[in-house]
């Protein structure tokens, strides 16, 4: 699932989950690089849809760092969103299935 400079896939896990973030050098240097991890943790701890007991990768374009700080606040928040979504009609076919 992708949503502007983000992308993110989700795998289901025993327990509370991970997130695993990765941004290439291409993105930017070290500072740049960070501040991009920080932003991606803001938005992750202060979202109510973010999936518990999922492994989340979330991948970042090389252009992430050339976007406005609000619009990669915004695009991951609503590919969250989504993703979250996704995985309740998941486990909800999931249960009428069993």
């Amino acid at each position: 699932m992708s949503a502007g400079p983000w992308t993110i896939c989700a795998n289901s896990a025993a327990g509370r989950g991970r997130l695993i973030l990765a941004l290439g050098r291409a993105s930017g240097g070290a500072v740049t690089r960070s501040r991009v991890r920080r932003i991606a943790r803001e938005v992750l701890a202060g979202r109510c849809e973010r999936p518990e007991g999922a492994d989340l990768l979330l991948l970042a374009r090389s252009d992430v760092s050339r976007h406005p700080r609000r619009q990669v606040r915004g695009s991951l928040a609503e590919l969250l969103k989504r993703l979250s979504a996704a995985l309740a009609r998941q486990a909800g076919q999931g249960q009428r299935h069993a």
